[in-house]
C-alpha cells in the first residue's frame, strides 16, 4: 500500500487481529469468557492448559480491547464478549476481584471505568478505586507495588492516577502524578524510570525504562489536563511525548521487550498516545489560533501511534489465514511454536496498537 492507510484500513487491520486473538485464544462457558496465555496451548503436567496459565492483568487489557472493538466496529455480539471477558476475571480469579498487586488492580479499575457502557461493573470500579485510594503511603506519597511492598512503581501509579482522574478523585490522581514526575523522572532523557525500592536494608532506584512506564505516566498527565491547574499538566504531557519521540528515533518505533508480561509493554504506550492525542487535539480546539503548542504535541503523539501500528502490521506473518504480530515491532514476526510471538500478550498487544490507530485516524485533521 503506497498510501496512508485510512480508517477504514485501520479498522479493518484492527478487526484481523481481533478474530486472531479470539479464535486462538479465547474459551470460556456461556456468557463467561477468558483467554488462555499462550498459542498453541502449553502444556501443564501433560494436559493442554490449566488455571495456572492465565493471567488476571492480561484480562484486564482484554477487555479494554473488546470495548475498542465494540466501539469502533459496534455490533451486538462484541458488546456480549466484551460483557463475558469482564464477567471472566471474577470466575477466574476464584470469585473474587481481590488481589495483593496493586497493579493489577488499577489496570482492572481502568478497563471496567473505560468501558462501563458496556460491561457494566460500575461499583467494582468503585470499590477498585477507593481501595488504591487507601493504599497510598502517607510517608511516600505513592502507592506500593503489592500489599506489604517498599517498591513504589511507574506501574502501579500511573494507572491509579489515570483511575483517581476519571473516578472524581483528582486530587489523588494530582499527587501521584507529581510524585511519579519528581521521583522517577531521568532529569538527562525525561522519561520515566520504572521505580525506587525504598527497602530499609538496600534501598535503590529502579532505572530501568520501560515503554508502559511511559504511557502511564502520560496517560496521568492528559487526563489531569482537564482539571483546573490543566495547563501545568498539559505542559508535562508535551514534554514527555518529546522525550518518547527522541527515544524512538526517526523511525519512531517503541522497542520491544520480548514475551511474557513484557508482550504488552508497547500497546500500552500506544494507547495513551492515543489518548493524548485526542486531548491535545480537544485543547488546540479550545485554543483557536493560539492552537500551535496543542497541534504540535498532537500531532507528534498521533505520529507515535500510527508509526507503531504501521510497524506491527507490517511486521506480521501469517498463520492460518491470520495475523500473528511481532514480539519485537523493528523485527519480522517468528511464527515458530517456541517464539514470544505465541504469548497472548504479545498478540494482544498488537490488537491494541491497530485499535489505538483506528482511534486517532477517526477525526481528520487540517
Amino acid at each position: 500500500m503506497t498510501d496512508d492507510p485510512t480508517h477504514d484500513d485501520w479498522n479493518a487491520r484492527a478487526a484481523a487481529a481481533e478474530r486472531a486473538v479470539i479464535e486462538r485464544y479465547v474459551g470460556g462457558i456461556p456468557g463467561v469468557s477468558w483467554a488462555r496465555s499462550a498459542w498453541p496451548a502449553v502444556p501443564l503436567f501433560g494436559r493442554a492448559e490449566g488455571r495456572a496459565r492465565w493471567h488476571y492483568w492480561w484480562s484486564a487489557h482484554l477487555v479494554e480491547a473488546a470495548v475498542d472493538a465494540a466501539r469502533h466496529r459496534p455490533t451486538g455480539a462484541r458488546r456480549r464478549r466484551a460483557r463475558a471477558f469482564a464477567r471472566g476475571i471474577r470466575v477466574r480469579n476464584g470469585g473474587t476481584l481481590s488481589r495483593t498487586f496493586y497493579d493489577d488492580l488499577a489496570w482492572l479499575g481502568l478497563a471496567y471505568e473505560r468501558g462501563a457502557e458496556v460491561v457494566g461493573q460500575r461499583r467494582a470500579t468503585e470499590r477498585i478505586a477507593a481501595r488504591l485510594e487507601a493504599a497510598i503511603d502517607p510517608d511516600v506519597g505513592a502507592v506500593p507495588w503489592q500489599v506489604g511492598s517498599r517498591f513504589f512503581n511507574a506501574p502501579a501509579n500511573g494507572p491509579a492516577a489515570i483511575l483517581f482522574a476519571r473516578t472524581g478523585r483528582r486530587e489523588a490522581g494530582r499527587r501521584l502524578s507529581d510524585w511519579m514526575d519528581a521521583e522517577l523522572r531521568d532529569p538527562v532523557n525525561g522519561l520515566i524510570v520504572d521505580g525506587v525500592d525504598l527497602d530499609e536494608t538496600h534501598p535503590r532506584r529502579a532505572t530501568e525504562l520501560y515503554t508502559y512506564c511511559q504511557g502511564v505516566a502520560l496517560g496521568a498527565a492528559v487526563d489531569l489536563a482537564r482539571s483546573a491547574d490543566g495547563a501545568r499538566f498539559a505542559a508535562r504531557a508535551a514534554t514527555l511525548i518529546a522525550a518518547i519521540t527522541a527515544w524512538t528515533g526517526p523511525a519512531l518505533v517503541l522497542p520491544g521487550a520480548g514475551g511474557g508480561d513484557r508482550g504488552l509493554f508497547a500497546a500500552i504506550a500506544c494507547r495513551y498516545l492515543a489518548e493524548a492525542a485526542r486531548v491535545f487535539d480537544e485543547r488546540a480546539d479550545a485554543a483557536g489560533p493560539d492552537a500551535g503548542d496543542a497541534d504540535r504535541a498532537a500531532a507528534s503523539a498521533r505520529s507515535l501511534v500510527l508509526a507503531n501500528a504501521e510497524a506491527v502490521w507490517n511486521g506480521r506473518a501469517t498463520v492460518d489465514g491470520l495475523p500473528l504480530f511481532a514480539a519485537d515491532w523493528r523485527a519480522r514476526a517468528d511464527p515458530a511454536p517456541a517464539a514470544p510471538e505465541r504469548d497472548l500478550s504479545v498478540q494482544l498487544g498488537g490488537w491494541l496498537a491497530l485499535e489505538s490507530a483506528v482511534a486517532v485516524t477517526a477525526r481528520p485533521r487540517a
